[in-house]
């Protein structure tokens, strides 16, 4: 295959990610617009089977880009990077594993002390909802469905194409704008938050879809490109809101603590590019 001119190269790149958006918007909202036209609840038979299908759209398009793009050569690659462990040092699952909960828990902490609450965290409210079994299946999607069917797409090849040329920061912010807006018709299904653990603050809700996926490119980015660990962190985030149940004071701190973390790692890596840029002048 002949190189192409640079403007022409970036023109299809600029088309491929484009792709991908329509697949992962349209077959998402195409579903799921017949669960909200329903005006029935979302858990409800046949809603539940639209809204599961409409679901898949992120695994949908990756695959169907990362086939487009590269063949069957792709869809290997992507393979290894979901199911290879050794692509991430154990220091960085530490990360993905601890990063998350350890927010969840200083925000509870300074609610704690700050007031009014007493409970800050009601893990035991997920022992009452999981015994429903409607609660269970939600649970399962909200929580390892979601990391591995969104991450397999999002991560696997929206956001490897974003770092590629935006670099960690700029891609998990249009990663996170593009995976806020998929979540829009969610507020408007009948009953949909009424199996979670939270009613969400809308605002806050989006922005902080904006704020993790700049954390999710920067695990990504030191991780050598592991959808594993992108999918892993995903499922402990949704986990730890599933099961530590954290108050709205809690969850606003949580925000405010994840908003400074995700500032101190963009200037780290800003200051941290720059050295070594400086160092091979």
């Amino acid at each position: 295959m002949r190189d192409e001119p640079g403007g022409q190269a970036l023109a299809h790149e600029s088309g491929d990610l484009a792709g991908y958006v329509l697949i992962y918007l349209g077959w998402a909202w195409l579903f799921w617009s017949v669960v909200v036209l329903s005006g029935r609840s979302v858990w409800s038979f046949p809603n539940v089977v639209f809204f599961y299908v409409g679901s898949v759209s992120p695994t949908l398009a990756g695959v169907a880009m990362l086939y487009r793009t590269r063949g069957r050569r792709g869809l290997r690659e992507l393979r290894d990077r979901l199911t290879d462990v050794r692509r991430v040092d154990g220091r960085w699952y530490a990360v993905v594993f601890l990063l998350y909960p350890s927010i969840t828990v200083l925000a509870a902490g300074v609610a704690y002390l700050v007031g009014p609450t007493t409970t800050p965290l009601a893990p035991g409210e997920l022992v009452e909802r999981l015994r429903v079994p409607l609660s269970l299946l939600a649970f399962v999607g909200f929580t390892a469905g979601a990391g591995f069917v969104e991450e397999t797409g999002s991560t696997g090849y929206f956001l490897d194409r974003l770092v590629s040329t935006l670099g960690p920061v700029g891609g998990g912010a249009v990663s996170g704008t593009v995976w806020a807006s998929w979540h829009v018709p969610l507020f408007l299904m009948e009953g949909y938050f009424g199996q979670a653990s939270f009613q969400p603050v809308v605002p806050r809700f989006f922005v902080t879809f904006v704020f993790l996926e700049t954390l999710f490119a920067w695990i990504y980015d030191n991780t050598d490109r592991s959808v594993l660990a992108a999918a892993l962190f995903h499922t402990t985030i949704n986990l730890t809101g599933e099961v530590f149940a954290p108050s709205q004071q809690v969850r606003w701190y949580a925000f405010y603590l994840l908003a400074v973390a995700t500032v101190l790692i963009a200037v780290w890596r800003r200051v941290g590019s720059s050295s070594r840029r400086g160092e091979t002048a």
